[in-house]
């Protein structure tokens, strides 16, 4: 397996979808994303992120920070989630100011996810479960606070991310073991027809554009980069963020831990959505990652939309804890990758008439290379959706807590 410290690319690029056997399927008058997510040395990973209605596809490397054994080199999975929440809500925020006629000078959106972990491992009974998040927004827009509040509401109600956290919907998968298909066990089964193995897509993948870097903008510009690690966990004291330093916490076999993660995002002048994102328990790096909505919803498609992140989100926390579990089980792979279908309502740009959003199953095509039976190949899937946090927000009916205030 090829390690990110070895990669000449960008963390994050727009890939050529000409060199691409990757291609997300349609869904209606609906967003829909195709996530392939693969592993790398150690917990390291990428994701190639398709989406069916612009045609364009990100490349994004995943790591874990040190409580994982990580090399910390690139965001953790639940800080993609945790800005693709922030993305969303700022682009429904926008869509509903314009709306009203309110200008929006500045606008900062802090949102807190937690997370718990409990239970064995080896025994079967280790579960993540997902609390529900904690949105505050703080605009310059003009407004009397309660016109604030009720438009802080609007934007969550409508956001396509935030329906993963509230529809309390099962995931769906199908297995594939060295080459063919096996029914899966606990997890619920996918009647799609399993897709293709997408290894050749990642050998594909290469950025838009040999002269310019991967946000189309030229490579001298700092501002152009679309992922920067802001601050090391190193240098971060519990005073600063959070209060827990164990080292490789989550590879033992029996847990009991929450997890805190912070994102906050603002925008640039230039429209640019710029998040940052940070573990406060336990401690992790910051990161900061750019976002840009689509051209289908009047972007510039400078960086990744809010739901591609997300989306990339998800496969990234499954993928780590088929990981964790093969190593605490000592299984032996030799691959694991998957394709993810996922599916979202139009944004409120897009929609005709205000409605809450939606989202439909997250549908994982998993593939695993392995010397071990098929009761083990079995297992390890059903772990991996038991233990995943993303996952379990998915299947759990969360209600975000909101707050707003003026700048």
């Amino acid at each position: 397996m090829t390690a990110i410290e070895t990669r000449s690319q960008p963390p994050i690029f727009k890939a050529d979808p000409a060199r691409l056997p990757l291609a997300a399927p349609p869904n209606g008058r609906r967003l829909s994303f195709r996530t392939a997510a693969r592993a790398l040395q150690g917990m390291q990973k990428e994701a190639l992120v398709s989406c069916a209605n612009t045609g364009s596809t990100w490349r994004m490397l995943c790591d874990e920070g040190p409580w994982l054994n990580g090399t910390d080199l690139a965001p953790f999975p639940l800080g993609f989630f945790t800005a693709g929440l922030l993305a969303s809500y700022m682009s429904e925020f926008l869509t509903h100011a314009k709306a009203r006629g309110a200008g929006v000078d500045r606008l900062e959106v802090m949102v807190d996810n937690l997370y718990t972990m409990e239970g064995s491992l080896m025994r079967g009974t280790m579960t993540g479960s997902a609390l529900p998040v904690e949105a505050t927004f703080k605009a310059a827009a003009g407004l009397p606070a309660a016109e604030l509040q009720e438009l802080a509401c609007q934007a969550v109600s409508s956001s396509p991310a935030d329906a993963c956290l509230r529809n309390a919907v099962d995931s769906i998968f199908t297995l594939n073991r060295n080459g063919g298909r096996i029914p899966v066990t606990r997890v619920s089964a996918s009647s799609s027809l399993q897709a293709a193995d997408p290894a050749e897509s990642f050998a594909a993948a290469a950025p838009e554009g040999k002269s310019r870097d991967s946000s189309g903008a030229g490579s001298g510009d700092k501002r152009a980069a679309l992922l920067q690690k802001l601050q090391g966990a190193d240098s971060l004291g519990g005073d600063k963020l959070g209060t827990e330093r164990s080292a490789a916490v989550g590879l033992a076999d029996a847990q009991k831990r929450r997890v805190h993660v912070r994102g906050v995002g603002t925008l640039r002048a230039d429209g640019i959505k710029a998040l940052r994102v940070a573990c406060f328990q336990p401690v992790g790096s910051v990161f900061q990652l750019l976002s840009d909505d689509s051209a289908l919803c009047g972007g510039g498609e400078r960086a990744p939309s809010g739901l591609a992140y997300l989306s990339a989100g998800i496969a990234f926390c499954f993928m780590t804890q088929l990981g964790r579990y093969a190593q605490v089980a000592k299984q032996k792979l030799d691959s694991y990758r998957i394709v993810q279908d996922s599916s979202f309502s139009y944004p409120a740009a897009l929609r005709e008439m205000p409605r809450p959003a939606s989202s439909a199953a997250v549908d994982t095509h998993v593939f695993i290379g392995t010397q071990e039976p098929h009761a083990a190949t079995q297992q390890l899937v059903d772990m991996g959706e038991q233990t995943c946090y993303l996952h379990a927000a998915c299947r759990s009916a969360l209600k975000t807590r909101v707050r707003s205030a003026a700048l």
